[in-house]
């Protein structure tokens, strides 16, 4: 997951990147945000994950 959440977040820099020297409408920035928010709900669930498998632990 947190490999995921990497490359959300180097997709994000690429497309600001690209948007930033294209004249390009805003609406490529958008997916920056996009990919931002990927890559927070991939650590997010990694993280829930993690948690559940220590929790599914404790009870077997």
């Amino acid at each position: 997951m947190e490999t995921l959440a990497c490359r959300a977040v180097a997709q994000a820099g690429l497309v600001a990147v690209t948007a930033s020297l294209d004249d390009s409408p805003a609406e490529r920035l958008l997916y920056v945000a996009g990919w931002h928010t990927t890559a927070a709900d991939q650590m997010l669930q990694a993280g829930l994950l993690r948690e559940a498998g220590v929790l599914l632990d404790a009870l077997l």
